[in-house]
C-alpha cells in the first residue's frame, strides 16, 4: 500500500480564523480583468482540441459566460489562504493567526494590515496563472461530449454524396468514427490521472501540491475550491486515498477516496450540507512560492538563527505527537 506524504497538517497550518475581506472596487476590476484575459486563450485551447465542434456543443459560449460573472469575496478568500497555507509551510514559517479579540485587538490590526494585501496579491497571482486552464476544464466538463464527433451528421452526408453520384440505387453507411481527442469525462479522465502522478512526484518529496477541485461547470473559477492535498495512499483495489486541507473546513482534514475507471473517475466523500456538487475532476494548480509576510522575532532576527530548522523539528515533534494521541489528520 504505497503511501505518500508530507509534514503539512491542517491543524498546523491553517491561518484561519480571520475576518473575511470585503473586496474593493479595485480589487474587483483586477479579478474580472484577470478572467477576462483568460478567456481568448481557454477559447483558442478549446478550438485547437475540439474544431468547429466547440461552437456547436457551446463551449466557447461558456467560456464567454463564466469570464464574466462577477467575482465574490469569500471563495477568493478561501483560496488565498490555501495559497497562504502553502507559502508558509516552504518558507518553514508558522502561520500567523489571529489572537483573541477579533478586529477590536490592535495587535490583531496591526497583523491584518499585512497580511491583507499579501492574500489579494497571492489569490491575484493565482487567477492569472490558472484562470484559462480552468475554464477550459469546465467548458469540457459542461459541453463536450465524450464522443464528440458528429458520426450520425458525417454518415447522412457521405450517404447523400453516394446517391448522387448515380452509383449506386440503394446506400447505407454505417461509421464507427473515434475522436482524435477525447472530450468530457475521458478527457478530465485523462487530465486527473496527470494531476495524481503530479501530487505523487510532489508528495514523494515531501512537498504538498495545491489542486482545484472541478465540481460544477458552471461555477465561475473565480469561486473555485483550492485544497492543499498533503497525504495519498493507494490501496490494492485500486482506490486513493488523498487528505486534503480545505480552508472551508479550518483544522479538519478533507478526505477524498477516488478510483480511475476506464472511462470517467469515480470519487467518494464523507457525505456533508456543505459538499455540493460531486468531483468530477481534479486540476494541479500553477503555483509559484512566494516569501510570506513575517512577525515577532524571526521578522528581526531572520539571518541570526536557524529558523528552518526550529521549524523541522518542533513540526516533527508535533506531528508524533498527534500520532501517540491518536489525533486526525497525523
Amino acid at each position: 500500500m504505497p503511501t505518500y506524504k508530507s509534514w503539512f497538517r491542517p491543524w498546523l497550518d491553517d491561518p484561519g480564523p480571520w475576518e473575511a475581506w470585503r473586496l474593493e472596487t479595485e480589487e474587483e476590476t483586477a479579478v474580472a480583468a484577470a478572467l477576462q484575459d483568460a478567456a481568448g486563450p481557454a477559447e483558442a485551447t478549446l478550438h485547437g482540441l475540439f474544431g468547429d465542434q466547440a461552437d456547436v456543443f457551446g463551449g466557447r459560449a461558456l467560456v464567454q459566460h463564466l469570464a464574466h460573472q462577477p467575482a465574490e469575496a469569500e471563495p477568493l478568500f478561501r483560496a488565498a489562504l490555501a495559497i497562504a497555507a502553502l507559502d508558509h509551510y516552504r518558507a518553514r514559517v508558522a502561520v500567523p493567526r489571529a489572537e483573541p479579540g477579533g478586529s477590536t485587538n490592535p495587535a490583531n490590526r496591526d497583523r491584518w494590515a499585512v497580511l491583507r494585501p499579501y492574500l489579494i496579491g497571492r489569490v491575484q497571482h493565482g487567477l492569472q496563472s490558472n484562470a484559462a486552464d480552468s475554464l477550459l476544464w469546465r467548458a469540457i466538463l459542461g459541453r463536450v461530449a465524450d464522443n464528440w464527433v458528429p458520426t450520425a451528421l458525417i454518415g447522412r452526408r457521405l450517404e447523400r454524396h453516394l446517391m448522387e453520384s448515380g452509383l449506386f440505387t440503394s446506400v447505407a453507411v454505417d461509421l464507427d468514427l473515434r475522436p482524435p481527442v477525447p472530450g468530457g469525462r475521458v478527457w478530465l479522465r485523462g487530465e486527473t490521472a496527470k494531476t495524481l502522478e503530479t501530487v505523487k512526484a510532489s508528495l514523494a518529496r515531501r512537498q504538498p501540491v495545491l489542486v482545484e477541485l472541478l465540481r460544477d461547470p458552471l461555477v465561475s473559477p473565480a469561486a473555485a475550491q483550492w485544497v492543499v492535498v498533503y497525504r495519498m495512499e493507494t490501496a490494492a483495489d485500486g482506490w486513493t486515498t488523498l487528505a486534503c486541507y480545505d480552508p472551508a473546513l479550518g483544522a479538519a482534514p478533507l478526505s477524498l477516496r477516488l478510483r480511475l475507471e476506464d472511462d470517467a473517475l469515480t470519487v467518494r466523500e464523507p457525505s456533508t450540507e456543505e459538499a455540493g456538487p460531486a468531483v468530477k475532476a481534479l486540476r494541479a494548480v500553477t503555483y509559484a512560492t512566494a516569501a510570506p509576510p513575517l512577525f515577532g522575532l524571526r521578522r528581526w532576527l531572520r539571518w541570526v538563527l536557524p529558523w528552518g530548522l526550529f521549524w523541522y523539528l518542533k513540526r516533527r515533534w508535533q506531528v508524533f505527537r498527534s500520532r501517540k494521541k491518536g489525533e486526525k489528520g497525523h
